[in-house]
């Protein structure tokens, strides 16, 4: 039997420097069964130089097209020959054997979503330094319920099968924060997830870089309001303690975004937010 075919999308956006280790960070990978698509989002760099330098499935979208990130990655899944999709932002990486550990797992699981740990590459003034963020136990299996109160993983981490990405309509183009929460939401609905306990990708973190969409806080309080109304129904079936936790989860977020915004005041409110959440589950246990 022949090996399925991996789709590895890449969105790129002004960052010619950094889509350079990306695309070769997909090339170097131990699977073999691989197409590397790169879906360029209106770059105004060399981005359509260097992706000529390498074998990959290159897709320009003009500036006046230009739609967010989302739209950029459903153009990769549309235009993908794979059996399954993997996902990377242009500013991160896959170490080699990221695909052949989670083709393996997902085609044992027979399932539709596995994801895997990763590295936080966090730059500060100061220099670089490195994180290891592996899987939570917890965030297997079943998660029909948990994930509305659970951030499983990010973008980069993920490999989905194309057919289940089309059947739930894709990543929702309305959004540019929490597009992996609120396509899990979906997924999750369907089969279990399912996780390699390894950290198989770089993920990284600019705290100085305000244009960086991990700190901007306006939009994504935007965007968490966008999502629990979208899937108000799920959030309805929710009792008090997991009520709480999605309450929590959303502070935990707004804490650090208004954190790395220099929102001070706010920062303090989710801190305060945060604590009397906690106070709240651990009495609603003792009842």
């Amino acid at each position: 039997m022949s090996a399925a075919l991996v789709s590895a999308i890449i969105t790129t956006h002004n960052r010619c420097d950094l889509l350079v280790r990306a695309i070769e960070s997909v090339l170097s990978q131990t699977y073999s069964e691989m197409e590397c698509i790169v879906v360029d989002d209106a770059s105004e760099d060399e981005t359509p130089e260097i992706c000529k330098r390498y074998p990959v499935i290159y897709i320009q979208i003009p500036k006046k097209e230009s739609r967010g990130g989302n739209y950029a990655r459903n153009l990769g899944i549309k235009a993908s020959k794979g059996e399954y999709c993997a996902f990377l932002d242009d500013d991160d990486y896959w170490l080699p054997t990221k695909i052949e550990k989670q083709v393996d797992l997902i085609e044992k699981k027979e399932c539709e979503l596995v994801y895997c740990g990763r590295t936080l590459e966090i730059v500060e003034k100061t220099g670089i330094s490195y994180r290891d963020r592996l899987p939570n136990p917890q965030n297997c299996g079943d998660m029909k319920i948990k994930i509305l109160y659970t951030i499983t993983t990010v973008t980069t981490c993920i490999l989905a099968k194309r057919q289940a990405l089309l059947d739930v309509g894709l990543f929702d183009e309305n959004l540019r924060f929490w597009q992996e929460y609120e396509l899990t939401i979906r997924l999750a609905q369907r089969t279990p997830f399912y996780y390699v306990n390894e950290s198989l990708a770089v993920y990284r973190v600019d705290v100085g870089d305000r244009n960086c969409l991990t700190n901007k806080y306006f939009p994504w309080r935007d965007a968490v309001k966008y999502i629990h109304k979208k899937h108000a129904p799920l959030y309805s079936k929710l009792n008090i303690d997991e009520r709480l936790k999605v309450k929590y989860l959303a502070c935990r977020d707004g804490k650090m975004r208004c954190r790395n915004a220099g929102l001070r005041w706010r920062y303090y409110v989710y801190y305060i937010q945060m604590s009397l959440c906690r106070i709240l589950m651990k009495v609603n246990k003792l009842i």
